[in-house]
């Protein structure tokens, strides 16, 4: 079994006949790191924009906790990256008999490939390298200065440091960073004719790739060793100068599968491909979690016990200007909410998995967790058991006969989609995994009984491709 390592990774699987090798597996993914480090940024910015408008109102300056979770080496975006492609390679272990693992690591001097030029003391003497500032932006923003000349880049006049203006050619709220190669130097004049869209600045992305994606896969190298290691079997390491001579020895064109595939090949023999590429697919855990997102059957209990007879509504609500009021009127929300508990559970019209703490939902804001055909042929919701208690789960039927989110199912036309969402009339939507042309929208709803159940998959699904089979390599 061959691993391309890499932010979308190659993971074959060559079998060595005595006359050819045959590539019996070839696929690609591209895990969810990168959503999920955007993810935290979004939900870091958005507490500590809460933690400073509470701080400025209790008069305390807000300061940010630790990134990393206490006895954790690596973020939790790298350690999802690793185990997102350890699992991949361990559903292709439960289908071939694999003797032994490649694992080829992504190893790149990214200095190097900004300045070509440098080695031995050049790798600590940076752009920066010399100039004294009070703060790391006046730094960065004297050494772009230096390094244009004081001139500016688009009509070549001279500028100072104090009426210099340093402009991100790739902003960052397009996914720009504070990188020196892609700022530069423009006067007043030419700053403004290009924020207001009257001066417009070729930026050539391809002259200035990201290092972000390559840094997060070396940031995770030896951590995806050690997990491969753990499954058994010897790993060998090879590097990309001899996945890249293999490759054009067998005329095979550039992909991360065919990378893979041509690193386990032998070259001295002739090569058989795959017939079908796959795309390893992965979802969100939790799709439906937002971020600061209140249980919305404890605020519908909450909102039942303010509208009780002889409550008063003034001290039931919370005031985000009056710290002093909310403290005072604290004691008095939590009595009347028990009292209100004590009510229905007198009734016995409470439900005990609201009390908060709990991950279950109320039975109302419940999503549909399966579906599927009964005897009748009519189709049955089934909601999350964890609610439903009392339900009998013994006639239900076995998962493979289950229409569930994240599925791969098969129409009658042997269209190949999957399960995005499980309606409450019975009817499931899907998504096709082919862009088929013509249609306003590439999703649509279907009866279950007119679907059949191609692959069951919860967090990640293999998605066959279909590519032009290459002859094989004499």
């Amino acid at each position: 079994m061959i691993l391309d390592d890499g932010e979308t990774f190659g993971l074959g699987v060559v079998e060595r006949c005595k006359t050819q090798d045959r590539a019996n597996l070839a696929a690609e993914g591209k895990p969810r790191g990168r959503e999920i480090s955007g993810a935290l940024a979004d939900r870091r910015a958005l507490r500590a924009s809460r933690r400073n408008r509470r701080n400025k109102k209790r008069g305390k300056q807000g300061e940010s906790k630790i990134a990393y979770r206490r006895g954790q080496e690596y973020p939790p975006s790298i350690r999802a990256d690793v185990q997102a492609k350890v699992n991949a390679v361990k559903s292709a272990l439960r289908w071939f008999p694999v003797s032994r693992i490649i694992l080829e690591p992504v190893k790149i001097d990214l200095v190097k490939e900004r300045r070509p030029g440098v080695k031995g003391k050049g790798y600590q003497n940076g752009l920066s390298s010399g100039i004294r500032a009070d703060s790391r932006s006046q730094k960065r923003r004297l050494a772009i200065l230096r390094r244009d000349g004081y001139r500016c880049l688009c009509c070549g006049d001279p500028v100072t440091k104090e009426n210099a203006c340093i402009h991100h050619f790739k902003a960052r709220k397009s996914g720009g960073t504070n990188r020196y190669d892609i700022q530069g130097t423009l006067c007043e004049k030419c700053h403004t004719s290009v924020v207001t869209e009257k001066l417009s600045l070729v930026f050539d992305p391809d002259r200035y790739p990201d290092p972000r994606a390559a840094g997060r896969c070396m940031h995770g190298r030896y951590l995806l060793e050690q997990k491969l290691r753990s499954l058994g079997l010897p790993v060998e390491i090879r590097y990309g100068h001899e996945t890249k001579a293999k490759r054009y020895a067998l005329s095979l064109p550039k992909s991360h599968a065919n990378d893979a595939v041509a690193l386990g090949a032998r070259g001295t023999v002739p090569l058989r491909l795959s017939p079908v590429t796959y795309r390893v697919e992965y979802r969100k855990r939790h799709c439906n979690r937002k971020l600061f997102n209140a249980n919305p059957g404890v605020a519908h209990y909450r909102a039942a016990a303010g509208r009780q007879p002889g409550v008063d509504p003034e001290r039931m609500k919370v005031d985000d200007h009056d710290q002093g009021a909310n403290k005072k009127n604290r004691s008095y929300r939590r009595h009347v909410r028990s009292e209100y508990y004590k009510k229905l559970k007198a009734e016995r019209e409470f439900n005990h998995d609201l009390l908060p703490g709990r991950k279950a939902l109320n039975e109302p804001f419940a999503v549909n967790e399966a579906v599927y055909v009964d005897e009748a042929g009519n189709p049955v919701v089934v909601k999350s058991r964890r609610i439903w208690r009392d339900q009998d789960t013994s006639n239900l039927p076995y998962r493979n006969k289950l229409f569930e989110k994240g599925d791969l199912v098969c129409t009658k036309e042997g269209w190949l989609v999957k399960v995005i969402s499980l309606m409450s009339d019975g009817q499931v939507k899907i998504l096709f995994c082919e862009r088929k042309e013509g249609r306003k929208c590439q999703f649509t709803q279907r009866r279950p009984a007119s679907l059949r159940t191609a692959q069951k998959g919860r967090g990640r699904c293999w998605i066959p491709q279909k590519t032009a089979l290459l002859p094989s390599i004499n």
